[in-house]
């Protein structure tokens, strides 16, 4: 991420006009410089009022991501954190580069072809929401790490509770929902590596400042600012959502799944309701009775047995 670009946009914060010399005597840099900033700014999404004499105002208030300061932040040692103005994925990104440090975080203002579950494209507006991934390694066996996105829930839900977000719930196997529509989810890879170990990329989507959507989503969505009725700062939420997540991550690694089961049945929105549960091979309906010692969604069928899944999509249906 360009310091240059950061600090542009903090000028630019107060929502006032200033114009081409003024902000370039600001940054050290030439009125043409400056334009260029402005107009990548612009083909990324952001939105300017230009008035000629006057110069450029943001239309709606934008805060970029700053790696220093959130590392800064944050209570944690060997860390590393970087943040892009645009990926293809943070996910992959991580996937493909070489391990440096044990907990390894991106971040990216705008993904290119951010994924969700089952390859659904993640809509990703700069500058508006949270795009995250923690590459953590496990001294685990990959077959340990069952119930790892459950636990990845519930600490995105912890983290948005210290920020101020209520009454929010979590929907096997991945989303984090209100009554108004979903508001987080998250995509988990996992590698093994020699001598029993694996690491796993976290990857986080949280809709924070979004104001409107495209057709890409296709399903009812809300975002903090839609909650809360401000703006958030998100360079503190990722304070908060990455130190919350590695406190989960540890917990997890040291007690393993069992160790949120209380937790985890407090928060879920699907307990005891009758749900259609989609997979490849087809659908199957049921009711929920929670989740068994691996995360696995339990689900009681019409004729009285329970079945544990461990993967597919949940909509809720009405009862029979």
């Amino acid at each position: 991420m360009s310091l240059k670009l950061i600090k542009l946009v903090k000028l630019l914060s107060d929502g006032r006009h200033h114009d081409g010399d003024s902000l370039g005597e600001q940054l050290q840099v030439t009125r043409s410089a400056v334009w260029k900033m402005i107009k990548k700014l612009t083909v990324y999404g952001v939105a300017f009022d230009t008035v000629k004499g006057k110069g450029y105002a943001l239309l709606t208030p934008l805060v970029l991501l700053e790696a220093r300061w959130i590392k800064k932040q944050l209570n944690l040692d060997q860390v590393e954190v970087q943040v892009f103005e645009t990926l293809s994925s943070t996910n992959d990104y991580l996937k493909a580069c070489q391990a440096r440090l044990p907990i390894q975080i991106c971040l990216a203002e705008q993904q290119t072809h951010g994924k969700g579950r089952l390859g659904r494209d993640w809509y990703s507006p700069f500058g508006q929401n949270l795009y995250l991934s923690c590459r953590y390694a496990f001294q685990k066996e990959i077959s340990e790490l069952s119930g790892l996105s459950l636990v990845t829930s519930l600490a995105v839900v912890a983290a948005l509770r210290e920020r101020g977000v209520s009454q929010l719930a979590v929907k096997w196997p991945n989303d984090i929902v209100h009554a108004r529509g979903k508001l987080s989810g998250s995509l988990i890879d996992i590698q093994a590596e020699t001598h029993g170990a694996c690491h796993a990329v976290i990857g986080i989507g949280v809709n924070v400042n979004m104001r409107q959507a495209n057709d890409a989503i296709d399903q009812a969505w809300t975002s903090m600012r839609q909650l809360m009725g401000v703006d958030v700062d998100r360079n503190e939420l990722c304070v908060s959502l990455i130190n919350t997540l590695i406190r989960y991550l540890k917990r997890f690694e040291a007690h393993g799944l069992a160790d949120f089961v209380k937790e985890w049945s407090a928060h879920d929105c699907l307990m005891r309701q009758s749900v259609a549960i989609h997979q490849a091979n087809g659908r199957v309906r049921g009711v929920v009775t929670g989740i068994n010692a691996q995360g696995h969604l339990l689900l009681q069928l019409a004729d009285g047995t329970v079945q544990a899944f461990s993967s597919g999509d949940t909509t809720l249906c009405k009862s029979a």
